[in-house]
């Protein structure tokens, strides 16, 4: 209190010994302050940046404290005031506060270095808010002053922090850091800077870069200058220029490159010489001596990589900056593989990878054969080199340099086709695989460190290598398709011998892991090369592929093929034919090897890392080549069709091998569940095939497996293993002709299903939660009865959403009384989310209503049973479960509102009972939803994202639901705008126009939406609304004001009487009342898009004046 009649008095003197001491408070450590007076002195001090007008009181602290700290929160209140008062400034008011800031910079030169650039960064901020107001010459006017301080030694690093500053300033695009300035004058800002200013300062700045040559001994004494010449230099180099183009294209254009293309004017021509770009490569060599000095010059090559646009007059101009850039580079490269430089490498890379992805084919054909040879050269060994280094210094930070390396060779092999000529490219690709593979194989024939003194190879690893080297091995592949005659008899030589090693060893007994290691890799390496459609349901035979069996169309005999399978597989050392038909048959030897072992008792010496790698890679060769769909394709080579395709035996043999591979591998290695689960998802591959499902069904030891399935013999040991059998078994029965369908259901589910059923039944029921093992086997059942909602066809739908229901009906008991066992809801909670995501759009009338009715059963009961206080898990908390089963819960309503939202061809009757449903559902969850369960980010966008579609598609039966639904919603909604992000802001806003729409007749409803209205009206006058938020806010206060008229006049009153300055008073109300069209109109698109520039002009006129 004392210190606001300080501060109302303007008594400065004492004002600023208050001020002193709290900022001393605030910079001394935590621990030598109580908590309460750091509180005060936060408090002071924020009271003080708020206060209004407090130029006066600033310059007197300038003046007079001399305390660091206190100069940085003086200009920061400069600044907040200016963006807040800015309309109630004169002209001379915000040069004189310019001018002042920049007079003090000048005259006191020992600043610390963080106050300088805020007090600077505030004459950045006046410059730009004044530059369209001003001469048309101002703002170069001002540039020139700013150059004539880079003339003087004693002024230039205050010339380079203002030049800095302005740079910092001009080229802010994000709305969100624009409240006090509308987009389109920012942009007209940006654009006066890039017509003459910008290119001033560039030219200042490319002198004093040129400066090295003298100064090189004097580098590490001038560090500071050199860091802010680069860091200046690279920001214009980086300037995102307007272009004649949508800027909106250009924004999305650059979206998804990780720098922006450089498209200066035409007068920037300079940029294209050879003084510009020997100058960046003689900067990158000189500051060898220092990593973030090259780190900058780095920055900048990568910048001028991206030159394109307006600057080249023709092709031949382009194709020139091409070749002059190519030739530093290949000079930088063979320097950084002179030095061993792991900085140079990781910097070079970038560059090389930006310029690829910025020329085309046409631009690289246009340039010298030799240099571009050159090039390609010196990027292999680059790449060879870091593959090396990655291997033998197992430095994990290399990954980095390699990922961007391949990056460009992947830019690459996707032009190959193109780029004339391509032999010289071809035979670097295949030095680049030949490494990979030399670096992930043991001596002596490779370089990967020995792992021979591992116990063990934790199958986790083989998932770890398919994650995180899994762009790797797709762009290896993609490489080594360009030189399919090499690298296939290379990788299967590699896989037959140590595929025999692993047979000698493991009978005699010896050492295996290194070998393990190898033949893992090569696996994945063979799967990759043959095949690139790793996404599910898109896998197909490479086009390389195709093309190179075609040339060799005569080299293959299916007899010999068969002669193959009956008397060498198995014992093959090498296979003489067709290198495709070599790999995938080099991957049968491996499994015909594991399985010859795995009979003869030796499973405890081979590594189930190996099985599950060769399923997950046989699972994808055999989705691409096992009687592939002849419709998918153009053409197929015959050595396909004759050997694998739907009529071969050859490949009829090949399934059922792979049906007993896949029995094996969940007999041998039981309790591993990845082994487990790659086998079952090679089964699930092949029962995707119509022709392969005929082939499987009929197969005595498919119907083994299911028998065992049926009698509770088998041992899936995992959910994820339960889920995909039993997708499995029903996208089998999906090929089947309809009337077998309840024949095959009831024969693979039907045992499973009634005791399920019987187990679900009063009173078994009540025994769950003390007896392990029922739960265990009801645990199981859901599961694959989860696995079968997820394989579900359209046709086969209604049959098995009857054979659920009393399923279904049974786990709605299961929550009744198993509720507080965290295990048993998330399952339940996740089958009823599986099933109303799969069968809600293909179900007919009956059987929706059915499923809504046991939804709101299962709801009901989930609410009612919330309280008890649950049997959670050692791995579960009590608040995760909770947070789960919520989650659960939601997303389950969202899954039954899409019958309304998808199906377009629904009778009018439907639409009752899904929002009936829906709302009841809800309000039964929103008891149960408090400030602490939605701190969960997922869970609060699922919530509120589904209360903003039910407000939208049933925006009228909200605004008529019961007061208490209604309030409970509401409530809501004011919550979430209070306490969440901008995506949750995001959903209120619509949810709150929808509803206007619907409030007509509704007094109190509408009231509820105005205090809304009336936050949000808040929320930007205080300065804590995202300008990204500006637009949907708009489109809210439209509805509202359209529909609403008299409850806005009164939101209006609200906050304009709860201002004490006359002043803000005046200016809120005028703001507010420019809002009002002058008569009711109706909700439009047009009337929107209209408002929505008025009222960006109104967020920005009231931003900060309430505080």
């Amino acid at each position: 209190n004392e210190y606001k009649s300080y501060l109302s008095s303007r008594n400065m003197e004492q004002c600023m010994k208050q001020l002193v001491e709290a900022s001393r408070v605030m910079s001394s450590p935590a621990s030598q302050q109580t908590g309460d007076t750091r509180k005060a002195a936060e408090k002071l001090l924020l009271e003080f940046k708020q206060s209004e007008k407090p130029y006066q009181i600033c310059t007197y602290i300038l003046e007079n404290s001399g305390d660091s700290y206190l100069y940085f929160v003086a200009c920061s209140t400069i600044k907040e005031a200016l963006m807040r008062e800015w309309n109630l400034l004169t002209d001379d008011d915000k040069d004189g506060m310019r001018d002042y800031l920049l007079n003090f910079c000048n005259t006191h030169q020992h600043l610390s270095g963080y106050v300088l650039r805020q007090m600077l960064h505030v004459v950045a901020l006046v410059v730009k808010r004044t530059t369209l107001t001003k001469a048309q010459d101002y703002l170069s006017c001002f540039v020139d002053n700013v150059c004539g301080l880079l003339e003087s030694p004693n002024t230039i690093m205050l010339g380079l922090e203002l030049c800095s500053s302005l740079i910092d300033e001009f080229t802010i695009a994000d709305k969100t850091l624009l409240p006090y300035m509308s987009y389109r004058h920012n942009l007209d800002c940006k654009e006066a800077m890039e017509d003459a200013p910008l290119f001033k300062i560039f030219i200042k700045i490319v002198q004093l870069a040129s400066g090295i040559r003298t100064r090189v001994p004097t580098i590490k004494n001038d560090k500071s200058y050199w860091i802010k010449v680069m860091t200046i230099l690279h920001s214009i180099l980086s300037w995102d220029f307007t272009v004649v183009l949508s800027k909106r294209l250009a924004q999305i254009s650059n979206m998804t490159l990780p720098v922006v293309n450089l498209r200066p004017p035409a007068k920037w021509a300079m940029l294209k010489e050879h003084p510009i770009i020997n100058l960046l490569g003689e900067l990158y060599l000189i500051f060898e001596i220092d990593e973030d000095l090259q780190h900058l010059a780095r920055l900048c090559l990568v910048q001028l990589g991206t030159l394109q646009g307006a600057i080249f007059t023709d092709q031949e101009d382009r194709v020139g900056f091409l070749q002059r850039y190519l030739g530093v580079m290949v000079k930088l490269i063979s320097r950084a593989i002179t030095i061993e430089s792991r900085v140079q490498d990781h910097g070079l890379s970038l560059a090389v990878r930006q310029l690829l992805w910025s020329y085309t084919s046409y631009d690289i054909n246009s340039i010298d054969t030799k240099l571009w040879e050159e090039f390609i050269r010196s990027l292999t060994e680059l790449t060879i080199h870091v593959l090396r280094h990655s291997t033998l210094e197992d430095e994990g930070s290399t990954q980095d340099v390699v990922d961007v390396l391949f990056d460009s060779w992947f830019n690459l092999v996707g032009q190959a086709d193109d780029l004339v000529p391509n032999n010289i490219l071809d035979e670097c690709m295949l030095k680049v695989v030949e490494c990979y593979v030399q670096c992930h194989m043991a001596p002596p024939i490779g370089i990967r460190n020995d792992t021979s003194d591992m116990e063990e190879i934790d199958i986790d690893t083989e998932e770890d290598d398919r994650v995180r080297y899994r762009d790797q091995l797709h762009i290896v592949g993609a490489l080594a398709r360009r030189n399919l005659g090499m690298t296939l008899p290379l990788l299967t030589r590699l896989l037959l011998q140590r595929a025999a090693a692993i047979r000698e060893r493991v009978e005699n007994q010896e050492e295996c892991m290194p070998l393990f290691e190898d033949i893992h890799w090569l696996v994945l390496l063979v799967g990759y090369t043959i095949s690139d459609s790793w996404t599910e349901g898109t896998a197909s035979i490479p086009s390389h592929v195709t093309d190179y069996l075609a040339r060799l169309e005569d080299s293959f005999s299916v007899e010999a093929i068969q002669r193959f399978i009956s008397e060498e597989l198995g014992q093959c050392n090498e296979f003489k034919g067709n290198h495709v038909h070599g790999a995938i048959f080099g991957l049968l030897e491996l499994a015909v090897i594991y399985q010859d072992l795995l009979s003869k008792g030796a499973c405890h010496f081979l590594s189930p890392q190996i099985y599950s790698s060769l399923m997950w890679v046989l699972a994808r060769v055999s989705a691409s080549y096992l009687m592939p769909k002849e419709h998918r394709y153009a053409y197929i080579p015959s050595s396909i069709l004759l050997i694998l395709g739907e009529e071969s035996l050859v490949g009829r043999w090949l399934v059922e091998f792979l049906l007993e591979k896949v029995i094996s591998g969940l007999v041998f290695f039981v309790g591993e569940s990845t082994v487990a689960s790659d086998c079952l998802t090679l089964l699930q591959c092949l029962s995707r095939n119509s022709k392969i499902s005929t082939i499987l069904l009929q197969n005595n030891n498919f119907k083994k497996l299911l028998e065992q399935f049926t009698s509770g013999a088998l041992n899936l040991p995992s959910t994820e293993c339960r889920r995909l059998f039993g997708g499995s078994l029903i996208t089998a029965m999906s090929h089947l002709p309809c009337s077998d369908h309840p024949d095959f259901l009831e024969k693979a589910f039907g045992r499973v299903r009634e005791m399920t059923i019987r187990q679900l039944s009063e009173p078994t029921v009540r025994e769950v939660s003390s007896s392990p093992h029922t739960t265990n086997q009801i645990l199981a059942a859901l599961d694959t009865f989860h696995g079968v909602t997820t394989g579900l066809v359209t046709k086969v739908v209604e049959s098995v959403f009857d054979m659920l229901v009393p399923i279904l009906e049974g786990c709605v008991e299961l929550m009744r009384y198993a509720q507080d066992q965290a295990p048993i809801t998330r399952t339940v909670l996740e089958l009823f989310c599986c099933i109303s995501d799969s069968v809600i759009l293909h179900i007919d009338k009956n059987q929706t209503h059915k499923l809504y009715d046991i939804c709101y059963k299962l709801l009901k009961c989930y609410s009612e049973n919330s309280h008890r206080p649950g049997i959670i898990s050692l791995e579960v908390g009590v608040e995760d479960a909770k947070y789960d089963s919520m989650l659960l819960c939601l997303r389950l309503l969202s899954h039954l509102c899409s019958k309304d939202f998808l199906n377009f061809d629904m009778p009018d009757e439907y639409d009752d009972s899904t929002s009936k449903i829906v709302l009841i559902g809800l309000d039964k969850l929103v008891s149960h939803i408090d400030l602490d369960l939605l701190k969960f980010p997922k869970l609060s966008n699922e919530f509120f994202k589904l209360i903003t579609f039910i407000c939208e598609v049933y925006a009228e039966k909200v605004s008529n639901f019961p007061e208490t639904g209604v309030d409970q919603i509401l409530n809501m909604l004011q919550v979430g705008l209070n306490n969440y992000n901008e995506d949750i802001t995001f959903y209120i806003f619509n949810a709150v126009s929808a509803l206007s729409v619907y409030s007509t007749n509704n007094l109190i409803f509408r009231k509820k939406l105005g205090q809304i209205i009336k936050h949000t009206i808040k929320l930007i006058s205080q300065q804590e609304l995202s300008a990204e938020l500006y637009d949907p806010a708009a489109d809210m206060v439209f509805s509202f004001i359209c529909k609403c008229r008299e409850e806005y006049v009164s939101v209006v009153n609200e906050i304009v009487s709860e201002q004490s300055d006359p002043t803000v008073r005046e200016c809120l109300r005028t703001a507010l009342s420019a809002l009002m069209p002058n008569t009711n109109t109706e909700v439009t698109r047009k009337d929107k898009s209209q408002f929505s520039k008025i009222f960006e002009n109104f967020a920005i006129n009231v931003y900060g004046v309430c505080r």
